[in-house]
């Protein structure tokens, strides 16, 4: 338990550091609670899984009535994702992905599908940073993993670096999901994918292809 705890507060110290002058500090409470929970086994707000490490019970997103149009107060978004290969694999796909766009030539003819960077990587999170191609608004995104009975799970987080930002046309999912489709992870059997509009910003009005 003791270097569970320690691992989380080292992971800590690296995602925070960067994202300290550019961040609100809500979000940077919400990260830090997040990881620290992930990190030392403790999933009972979030997600619950069987004594076979199967995922039985995941965040579910609920909607206020009373917000017709619900988004998180800060350009960002949260997805959880499963995946039916081994973490290892998971996070060496989306690695290999991202070196593979870290130059500006696949966004030449459009779209944002370049110009990404590893920044930490470990065993349980795999961190990087996504620039745009045209305005270079930088934001920061980080994959979560923990091993289930048929492959990975994933809890994963982007934000835009932007402090003003609140909308962004779907930009901190595309983040995200660009790397999973370009590395084929959503092919693969046991795929799932959950979020919406009040935890990722403008989700289903996303186009992949354009951001």
């Amino acid at each position: 338990m003791a270097n569970l705890l320690l691992e989380a507060l080292c992971i800590i110290a690296i995602i925070c550091t960067p994202f300290c002058r550019a961040m609100p500090q809500g979000n940077l409470d919400l990260l830090d609670n997040v990881i620290m929970q992930d990190l030392t086994d403790d999933h009972t707000n979030y997600i619950q899984f069987d004594e076979d490490n199967e995922l039985v019970e995941r965040y579910q997103c609920k909607v206020n009535s009373s917000d017709p149009n619900p988004h998180p107060s800060h350009a960002s978004c949260r997805v959880e994702w499963t995946f039916g290969v081994d973490c290892e694999e998971v996070s060496a796909r989306l690695v290999k992905q991202m070196k593979l766009w870290t130059g500006p030539e696949n966004c030449e003819d459009g779209g944002e599908k370049c110009l990404y960077e590893v920044t930490t990587l470990s065993r349980r999170l795999l961190r990087g940073t996504h620039t745009t191609p045209v305005n270079f608004y930088v934001d920061n995104f980080a994959f979560l993993f923990r091993k289930t009975h048929y492959g990975c799970y994933s809890r994963s987080y982007s934000y835009s670096t932007v402090p003003y930002a609140v909308g962004d046309y779907g930009t901190n999912y595309c983040n995200m999901f660009n790397l999973i489709d370009g590395s084929g992870l959503n092919k693969e059997p046991y795929f799932t994918e959950e979020t919406c509009n009040n935890i990722c910003t403008t989700y289903t009005t996303a186009d992949c292809e354009v951001y």
